[in-house]
């Protein structure tokens, strides 16, 4: 069976970064894998996202109206009337209780991509939550009614993740390192990883600035024999295979690094991202490395190191991670969408 029409409702800035918008991504990817349509309508977009959402072929559509707002929610119901939508997907902290009742009043099914459990209410039909450690309790005691998706085993991957995903051999020296810390990174994080790493002549570096970055000046002036800078990638997989370890700021990015066998040092940004983090440092499967507004150089350079020479450490996290994360959570979701079609 083929599932109908979706439109998805997402933003992406530097305020919020591009997590939202590349997750949803995923998820139009698997839908029209699976032979349905998708369209994608934002009021907030950077520039750079476009062309991984036209090569796809999903039609876009703006919102002029203030993000999560009952015009909003109007201006979203009238684009996925235009669409034959059958389902709208929400995903985005902005979009209450009330917006998601206006789509649903309007005879859409909903589908939620939500990770703090905080809304009032949540009507809708499907809920996704990836988060390592959510088993929906959350949800039942504010009296949900969806059908709950809970865990890694839904986090929306790309087709680049979930395509091909080889044998990973984990090399002797670790000291391939990734820096990547989200769409945007809006702490600035990266060039100061950078200097706290300069010292460590024997780490091969590559630093990814993603699509909402906007200081790109600022990492243009790092020189460092053993530093690479990369903007925007189309092929960020590739970059995650090659590496040994990632310094992230938790988000998507945990997931598609666990996909790929990578060692992450991971930061957290928020509380949900803190207790996702400190859960999966307690089962070795990453680096615990606290906030990011407490980023410590002296204990990052450290945690590297110690990586760099642990090949059996490494090795575990491999092994843990892609038990996590197999890169099917896509898959999963779009047909728990065609089941919920049928009933």
């Amino acid at each position: 069976m083929k599932p109908n029409g979706v439109l998805i409702r997402g933003d992406a800035s530097l305020a919020i970064g591009a997590g939202h918008v590349m997750r949803c991504l995923a998820l139009a990817q698997a839908w029209q894998d699976a032979g349905g349509t998708v369209g994608f309508a934002a009021a907030e977009l950077p520039n750079a996202l476009l062309p991984s959402l036209t090569k796809e072929g999903v039609s876009l559509n703006e919102v002029r109206a203030t993000p999560g707002g009952r015009e909003d929610a109007s201006e979203t119901v009238a684009h996925a009337h235009r669409l034959g939508a059958d389902w709208v997907v929400i995903d985005g902290d902005r979009f209450g209780s009330d917006y998601l009742e206006t789509i649903r009043a309007a005879g859409f099914r909903v589908l939620l991509i939500d990770d703090f459990a905080d809304r009032d209410s949540f009507p809708a039909d499907l809920i996704v939550n990836p988060n390592f450690g959510e088993d929906g309790e959350a949800y039942r005691k504010r009296g949900a009614a969806a059908r709950l998706l809970m865990g890694p085993s839904y986090a929306l991957l790309r087709r680049e993740f979930r395509e091909g995903v080889e044998r990973r051999e984990v090399r002797q020296t670790g000291n391939r390192i990734l820096v990547t810390l989200g769409g945007s990174d809006p702490e600035n994080l990266t060039p100061k990883i950078a200097d706290a790493l300069a010292s460590c002549s024997d780490l091969e570096i590559t630093l990814i600035a993603g699509p909402g970055y906007d200081r790109a000046d600022e990492l243009r002036k790092l020189n460092a024999s053993n530093l690479r800078v990369i903007f925007n990638p189309p092929n960020v997989a590739q970059f995650m295979r090659d590496s040994d370890q990632a310094i992230i700021a938790a988000g998507g990015t945990l997931g598609e690094l666990l996909s790929m066998g990578c060692a992450v040092l991971s930061y957290s940004r928020n509380i949900v991202q803190a207790r996702v983090v400190r859960a999966l440092s307690h089962r070795g499967v990453v680096v615990d490395m606290g906030e990011t507004r407490h980023f410590d150089p002296t204990k990052l350079a450290a945690s590297v190191k110690e990586l760099v020479d642990s090949r059996l450490g490494r090795e575990r996290m491999t092994k843990l991670g892609r038990m996590l994360v197999d890169g099917l959570g896509t898959t999963r979701v779009v047909k728990a969408a065609q089941q919920s079609e049928v009933q």
